[in-house]
């Protein structure tokens, strides 16, 4: 660990007040960073159905996760499974486990994610059918824990929102390697969207621009980025910003300020900003976590309500096919109207043009249970590693299973039809997906139950058809 500023250390030997609890923070960062993990519950479910209690169990009792305090749980089949979990370092290492190299980590069932910055999302207290808003959500983190809150069927939707171009990609990427259906990934500014979206979101959540010093003991450039002009122009920006959001905060909303940093300006003074400018709001709930006191580099988190009544109420949504220049979306109904925003990306991307033809994108093996056949990979199966990295692989015909419809074409023969109900509208004509005869043999890519992507089978031999910007470099 570098030098920290000394104008920094200045000013939090000042918010501390007491030396002692002030030489406890400096002392934490002779510590490494402690790491935490998210479970998407909603894929382990959606994939595992009955048997999924079985594998969040291997994973704490494998992985050593240990439940962060302030995680909420869902039920399912009767039983309670927690969503956020401290990782055991010391448990890892001696199983030779990478979580950020597991093939789980492709399929999709869970997310790195910082441990404090982990406790806003739960706060926020996001129902299944809200309107949700993260306005600055790159790399995604917050994103993927609201989006496992909320459900498709009763109307939930999620608008992700980065400004930073090469952010909104990572942002992007993240959405669909989780599998999320009900989300739009917007690369906007929060003036224009003040403007399209009044009143609209029941949740909105702002982990703001902010000077950083969250992020002292994972990152040495932050501490380089560091200066007092830097926590002004943050000040600043993060004022605007909320304006922003304000304004589309629906009666009755939870709006959740959070930010990585210690600075009182970019925290509290933000929280007594938004009481003195909007009397409408009230203040539900606040919270400061150090690195000295729990695991985790530090946040800060405030929720505000908004006064009024909330009528947004559960409802009931289907999907449909839209198409958007040579991509093909399956966007929930519940979806609002995006026209003339930056779109990345919107709902979940079922199929690219490609020579003229419509092919199956790789992002529909992470939304869609399909019906497709597959291969079951094992774990020490080296044909994980060789998909991963874009190889063709071998396969005897006895190891394919079926998830094909029954009394169905072969999918092995003829190319897949399940959406084939799905229609769009192409100027004034009605058309359905009429698929590339080249995917024939389509199938997918498993590891233990958990699709890792597509691929084509033929003669005994699987072409690799996984996304060559994902692939693995020797």
């Amino acid at each position: 660990m570098r030098a920290l500023p000394a104008e920094f250390r200045r000013r939090m030997e000042r918010l501390f007040g007491e030396r002692e609890e002030y030489e406890s923070f400096l002392k934490s960062y002779e510590n490494p960073p402690v790491r935490g993990l998210r479970l998407s519950l909603h894929r382990l479910f959606s994939l595992y159905g009955e048997d999924a209690r079985s594998v969040y169990e291997t994973l704490l009792s494998d992985w050593g996760l240990r439940a962060l305090a302030g995680s909420d749980a869902a039920f399912f089949e009767g039983e309670e499974y927690f969503r956020e979990f401290i990782l055991d370092e010391r448990r890892l290492l001696e199983r030779s486990i990478r979580p950020g190299l597991h093939p789980y980590h492709e399929a999709g069932l869970y997310y790195l994610q910082e441990p404090s910055a982990m406790q806003a999302l739960p706060a926020l207290s996001v129902r299944p059918f809200d309107r949700v808003l993260d306005l600055c959500a790159s790399p995604g983190g917050k994103s993927g824990q609201a989006a496992d809150r909320l459900s498709l069927l009763e109307g939930g939707i999620l608008i992700s929102n980065e400004y930073v171009p090469e952010r909104a990609r990572i942002l992007s990427s993240n959405i669909e390697r989780l599998g999320i259906e009900n989300a739009a990934v917007l690369n906007e500014d929060s003036d224009r969207l003040s403007r399209h979206f009044p009143e609209y979101f029941s949740r909105i959540l702002v982990d703001a621009p902010c000077s950083g010093e969250g992020m002292f003991r994972k990152d040495e450039n932050a501490i380089s980025e560091w200066s007092p002009e830097n926590v002004e122009h943050c000040i600043f920006r993060q004022r605007e910003i909320l304006r922003n959001a304000v304004s589309m905060l629906s009666p009755g909303g939870l709006l959740c300020y959070s930010t990585c940093t210690f600075e009182r300006g970019e925290n509290e003074g933000q929280r007594d900003f938004l009481l003195s400018e909007y009397p409408f709001l009230r203040l539900s709930f606040e919270r400061r976590t150090y690195p000295q006191r729990g695991p985790g580099e530090g946040h800060y988190i405030a929720i505000f309500r908004r006064e009024g009544e909330d009528g947004l109420l559960p409802g009931k949504t289907g999907r449909r096919l839209l198409r958007a220049g040579g991509r093909i979306y399956l966007v929930p109904d519940s979806m609002p109207e995006l026209r003339g925003l930056r779109v990345l990306r919107l709902g979940l991307l079922a199929a690219e043009e490609e020579g003229g033809e419509l092919r199956y994108a790789h992002a529909l093996s992470h939304g869609e249970n399909l019906p497709l056949p597959y291969l079951n990979l094992r774990r020490g199966d080296p044909r994980v590693r060789d998909y991963l990295l874009g190889l063709e692989l071998r396969a005897e015909p006895s190891e394919i299973r079926s998830k094909g419809e029954q009394g169905g074409p072969d999918p092995m023969k003829e190319p897949p039809s399940f959406l084939s109900s799905f229609s769009f509208r192409e100027g004034e004509k009605q058309r359905k997906l009429v698929f590339s005869q080249k995917d024939r043999g389509l199938m997918l890519l498993c590891f233990e139950g958990a699709a890792l992507g597509l691929g084509r089978y033929r003669g005994g031999r699987i072409k690799n058809i996984y996304p060559k910007g994902l692939r693995r470099s020797i």
